[in-house]
This record gives structure tokens, C-alpha cells and sequence, in this order.
């Protein structure tokens, strides 16, 4: 009951809702046109075909991907007054620039408790153009002081994550997309109240369309009798609210600011394998992070607490001790970045990372994602690491989580194996890690899937490692992950339902906008 709920809360709140209205008012207006005017449609037809033109003449010079903009052309040819709407709908939201300054000022207040990049031209010099890129397009620093440890599942995470938990004196703050109050959330709700009663500040972010079960006032007071702080990013707001579309879909743990964690996994009991679980076993990843490159995950979280507009409220904005000057060092090989990114910056980091490792590998290319649906950029330079010999494989799901989505992905992945790729189908569940790793020297873990929603409106978070011991942890747990798969081949694509390849054809022109 509560899983159909949250669904349907999902759907009322969601885009699709905004757009059928969108669309049912353009019928509308044909049809009352049709019936009341009749000579006069003529007249209303070529209105909206001069408005079809004019904004296709506007979009074809703006700057951005050509995919969106492809995307955006079909419905406002054949239905300018919804197209058209939507898209000033879909702008606006990425252009506001309130939320712009305020997420600016919530950086600057911020970055300043995080120290300066290591210096990596001398130490690192085959990959200090990206850790400067990284610098400077979003204060993301390198560490050489701190070091990383894999989760290749929930359930080795979650016994860890808790001791960490208990462990605390300080602080714990959550960010998650998804938390579910069901036994794992109880479990840890427990330590957190514990720790509250020990004088540890306790602060819990998530996402008002992820966590919909939680967020309500009537939860949030509930979290607040027990001494918790709690903020809902974006929570329940009728249809028309414009940034409902960009969701925080990041993972992030911090506990004293000396430890950190981040990942695919979000508080929920598939994630951990906990009970039933619809696909039999869910495959994640996760990393924790000691030293240093804790505070860059710190000055993330607060940045984001400041964003949520739920509950609104004055609080202290004292930051110092939530960034310990007095770190343990981790020395050890390789370094460490922790990064950021969002629909707000228009710099596309993650998107850009991807596009590096891709072009710097000269052996093999190694992925995990739930979902595949990627810009020419993208599919374009997967495309060109395999036809320079590069061992590039591709580990998704054999299962659908999303049905529309699971069409979409499949159109992409027919590209990819036509050209070379090496796409595994994961067989034993649905397989939800997001890695993303080169000739066992540079691997990304964190919550950015290979999708549109991820790489260009979602907050998602990541940590680029390199040179360290654990990628050769990431890279076995890969290899032995494959022992699971089925490698996909082009008669798989043929054998799939007829629906599956029509919607994913049909739809697949919508991908920047799904």
C-alpha cells in the first residue's frame, strides 16, 4: 500500500502531470476552434505554424546541445502553444537566477573552510589538467591526504556505516535521495536518536519527490521530538513548481567531518537487501572516504541544507566547527577528488569526467549504470575508445525498473554493441552501482547515473580516484560482476518484444526531456 502511494504521489507531482495539461489545453483549443469557428481556423492554424517557425529560427541559434534541442522541436511543431509553454517552463526553472544567487552564496559561505588543491603538475602530472579543471570550474580540490575504502554491496555498507554512526561525537549529517521509513531507517533512527541524547548534532537533507513517504510536516515533527534536524529539498508542491524537475539526487554521509561516504545507495531496505526485494538481489557500490577530502562532502551538505526551503527557518550559520582543523593525515599513493554537479552551473563535470577517462585510456573502459541514456557526446566517445581498441564494457540491468526508461536504454545499447562495446546484462537482480574506471588507474564512484536526468538536471555527487590501491577492488569487483552477466548481442535486440523497440525508437527523440 505504501509502495503504490508513493508512486502515485510521484506521478500527480511529477512533469507528466504539467505536460498532459499543457497538451489537453492545445487539443482543447483546436477543437473549440474547429467547432465554434470554423472559417476562422485557417487563420489559427497558420498563427500557431508562424509561432512553430519563429521559435524553431530561435532555437537553432541558442547555444546548448543538439539533442535538447531536437527534443524540443516535434511537440512544438505539431502543438506550439504545448511545446512552446513547456519549454518557457523548463527554462525558466534552470534560470532562476534567485536560486542561482543563492546557491552562489551558499558556495562562498562554504568553500572557505575547504583547503587548496594539492599540487598534482609535479606528482600527477598525467592527470593535473583535469584535477585544475576540476579546481576551477567547481573549487572541487585534490587530496593527497585522505584515503578510500569500496563497498561492492549493501550488505558489507551497512554494518560498517552503522559502527561509524555509533562512533560519532561530534556531527552526522545524511543527504539521500531516497529515505524509506521501513526497518533499515528504523535501525539507523535508532543510533541517531542515541547519538542526539549524547549531545551529537544530527542532520537529515532528502529529496521531497525521492523520500515522498517522508515528506510531510507530520514526519518532520516527528524527526524533531527526537532531537533531529531535518530538511526536505523540494517537497510535494502543486504541478506548476519550476524546479521540480531538478532533484538532489545525491548520497552523502558525514561523521565529524573526518569521515564521509557516497555512492548509489540510498536508506532503504533493497538497497541492504533487507526482506523481499522485487529483483531478487540489488547490486550497489559505495565509498568511504578519511581525511581531508571529508570537508569538500561537508561544505556539499551544507550547501545543499541551505537550499531547502522546507522548513524555513533561522538558524546559526557558524560553519567552523563542522570543519576540524586538527585532521589525522591518510597519507597514502594516488590522490582523491570529491565533486559535485548540477542543472545550475551549466558546465556539465560529470559529464566532462566521463568524456576524459574516455579519452585517456589505452587499455580498457570499464562501466556500471542502472540506466544508458547518453548525449552524441558521450555515445560518440565510448564509440571511438573501442574503434581505437580499447576494451570498453558496459554493465546494466536485464530488468526493467523503469519501463519507458528500460525502452529508451535499449536503443543505446544496440548503438554501442554495433560498434564495438562489450555490454553485459547483469542477470541475478538489478544492478544500481555507478562506476566508472580506466586501465586500473582512475575510477569515479558516487550517484550520477549514465542518464540525462543525472549528467544535466539532477545535484549528484561523485569522487574520482586515482592511482590508489582500492581501484583494484572496484576493477575485481567488476570482472567477478561479469561472471553474473550475459553478454548482450545483437539477436538479443531482435528477440526483444516488438512494444520494446517501438517505444524505445518512438521515444528516444524525448531521451534530454524524460
Amino acid at each position: 500500500m505504501k509502495k503504490k502511494l508513493k508512486l502515485f504521489k510521484r506521478f500527480i507531482y511529477s512533469r507528466v502531470v504539467f505536460c498532459f495539461l499543457l497538451l489537453a489545453m492545445q487539443i482543447c483549443m483546436y477543437l473549440f476552434f474547429i467547432i465554434k469557428f470554423s472559417p476562422y481556423f485557417f487563420y489559427f492554424a497558420g498563427v500557431n505554424l508562424l509561432l512553430s517557425f519563429i521559435f524553431m529560427a530561435y532555437l537553432s541559434n541558442c547555444e546548448g546541445k543538439n539533442e535538447f534541442k531536437i527534443a524540443w522541436l516535434l511537440p512544438t511543431m505539431i502543438f506550439p502553444l504545448f511545446g512552446i509553454s513547456l519549454y518557457v517552463y523548463t527554462k525558466m526553472a534552470t534560470r532562476n537566477f534567485r536560486l542561482k544567487n543563492k546557491i552562489e552564496q551558499s558556495e562562498l559561505q562554504t568553500w572557505k573552510f575547504v583547503p587548496k588543491s594539492a599540487e598534482t603538475k609535479t606528482s600527477f602530472p598525467e592527470i593535473s589538467d583535469l584535477a585544475f579543471y576540476l579546481y576551477k570550474s567547481g573549487n572541487f580540490p585534490a587530496y593527497t591526504d585522505s584515503d578510500v575504502e569500496y563497498f561492492s554491496c549493501g550488505e558489507d555498507f551497512f554494518p560498517d556505516f552503522m559502527q561509524e554512526l555509533k562512533s560519532a561525537k561530534e556531527f552526522i549529517f545524511l543527504e539521500f535521495f531516497i529515505i524509506t521509513p521501513d526497518d533499515s531507517w528504523q535501525k539507523i533512527l535508532e543510533v541517531l536518536k542515541q547519538k542526539v541524547s549524547e549531545g551529537v548534532e544530527v542532520r537529515v537533507l532528502y529529496d521531497g519527490i525521492g523520500s515522498v513517504l517522508a515528506s510531510t510536516k507530520i514526519y518532520h515533527k516527528y524527526l524533531a521530538s527526537l532531537g533531529i534536524k531535518s530538511k526536505i529539498y523540494m517537497p510535494l508542491t502543486p504541478v506548476f513548481n519550476l524546479q521540480q524537475n531538478n532533484r538532489d539526487h545525491r548520497k552523502i554521509a558525514v561523521i565529524d567531518g573526518k569521515i564521509s561516504y557516497t555512492g548509489g545507495l540510498n536508506l532503504a531496505n533493497e538497497y541492504f537487501n533487507f526482506g523481499q526485494n522485487k529483483f531478487s538481489y540489488w547490486k550497489d557500490s559505495a565509498a568511504k572516504i578519511r581525511g581531508n577530502a571529508t570537508k569538500t562532502y561537508t561544505a556539499l551538505f551544507l550547501q545543499m541544507w541551505n537550499l531547502a526551503k522546507f522548513p524555513e527557518k533561522k538558524e546559526n550559520k557558524s560553519y567552523e566547527k563542522f570543519f576540524p582543523l586538527a585532521q589525522e593525515k591518510h597519507f597514502s599513493e594516488g590522490l582523491l577528488i570529491p565533486y559535485a554537479d548540477n542543472a545550475y552551473n551549466e558546465k556539465d563535470i560529470a559529464e566532462n569526467i566521463c568524456l576524459y577517462i574516455s579519452s585517456k585510456a589505452t587499455q580498457n573502459v570499464c562501466i556500471t549504470t542502472p540506466y544508458i541514456i547518453i548525449d552524441n557526446q558521450l555515445k560518440s566517445a565510448l564509440i571511438f575508445a573501442a574503434s581505437r581498441g580499447i576494451n570498453v564494457s558496459l554493465i546494466v540491468p536485464s530488468k526493467p525498473d523503469h519501463f519507458l526508461t528500460f525502452c529508451i536504454g535499449k536503443t543505446f545499447l544496440k548503438t554501442l554493441v554495433e560498434n564495438g562495446v562489450h555490454v553485459y546484462l547483469y542477470l541475478p537482480g538489478f544492478i544500481h552501482s555507478k562506476l566508472f574506471t580506466s586501465d586500473g588507474k582512475i575510477a569515479t564512484v558516487g550517484s550520477i547515473n549514465l542518464d540525462y536526468r543525472s549528467l544535466f538536471h539532477h545535484f549528484e555527487d561523485g569522487l574520482l580516484i586515482y592511482k590508489k590501491s582500492v581501484i583494484e577492488k572496484i576493477q575485481r569487483d567488476i570482472e567477478l560482476t561479469k561472471l553474473s552477466c550475459k553478454e548482450m548481442t545483437l539477436d538479443d535486440y531482435k528477440k526483444l518484444p516488438l512494444i520494446v523497440k517501438m517505444l524505445g525508437r518512438i521515444f528516444r527523440i524525448f531521451a534530454p526531456l524524460v
